[in-house]
């Protein structure tokens, strides 16, 4: 007879083949969700006018941003030429086929699982016109702590990163997630908030790594307090 714990193991084993055949109604569901939540509401582009201008150019650059405020920018960088990681996990299946759906490029992997397979990847993908999208703070956490993948691809390439960041009001705020979710809620206002191109490893700057980490961190920090002001809201 099976022992228990053999038997627990073969359920979890079915179990995780079954969610994984579900893994194209999840992503299908997510991609109407989105959809349809964007088109009740006025969402705007605003911030840096460099940034919104090499937004719409050919220039070589990478997005930052904090996970928690990454819900509109699904929709938002839509068309983009954005390429962006998800998560060797099922969580991060679904979300994949969701962002492959708005037209990303997905890299699968994080900083904790294949890190430098990853940023060569990305590096790959910037050089051939993409644009480098990253959650700086991933996969894990803890929350508004960038990590140094971002500030190394950007040193490589010699290329500058832009600070984005989103709001909306009405929305849910998930404080005791570890990134602060925040959902917008339907019929809502949602801003795309970008900040100034900036260059870590300048030869002005001569900054370090963990110093560059640390600037980014608090561009990020203030750029979300202004796209909360933005819609009369705090970042509390």
């Amino acid at each position: 007879m099976a022992s228990p714990r053999k038997k627990n193991k073969v359920f979890r084993k079915w179990g995780k083949r079954v969610a994984y055949k579900a893994v194209p109604l999840f992503s299908a569901f997510g991609r109407i969700f989105i959809r349809s939540l964007w088109a009740t509401m006025r969402v705007d582009y605003q911030g840096d006018e460099r940034a919104l201008a090499m937004l719409k150019s050919d220039m070589p650059f990478l997005l930052a941003f904090f996970h928690g405020r990454q819900f509109l920018m699904v929709r938002g960088m839509e068309g983009y030429r954005a390429a962006i990681m998800a998560s060797i996990s099922f969580l991060g299946e679904v979300q994949s086929k969701i962002l492959k759906g708005f037209g990303y490029e997905v890299i699968r992997g994080s900083s904790s699982r294949g890190g430098a397979r990853v940023l060569g990847e990305m590096i790959r993908l910037v050089r051939k016109g993409k644009i480098g999208a990253l959650a700086v703070d991933g996969p894990r956490g803890p929350g508004h702590i960038v990590k140094p993948g971002i500030i190394f691809t950007a040193r490589k390439l010699k290329i500058p990163i832009i600070p984005v960041t989103t709001s909306a009001r009405p929305a849910l705020l998930f404080r005791s997630a570890w990134d602060r979710y925040l959902l917008p809620l339907p019929f809502g206002r949602g801003v795309i908030f970008f900040g100034s191109p900036w260059e870590p490893g300048a030869a002005k700057q001569n900054s370090d790594v963990e110093t560059d980490c640390e600037i980014l961190a608090g561009m990020l920090e203030d750029l979300e307090a202004r796209a909360d002001a933005v819609l009369g809201k705090t970042s509390k």
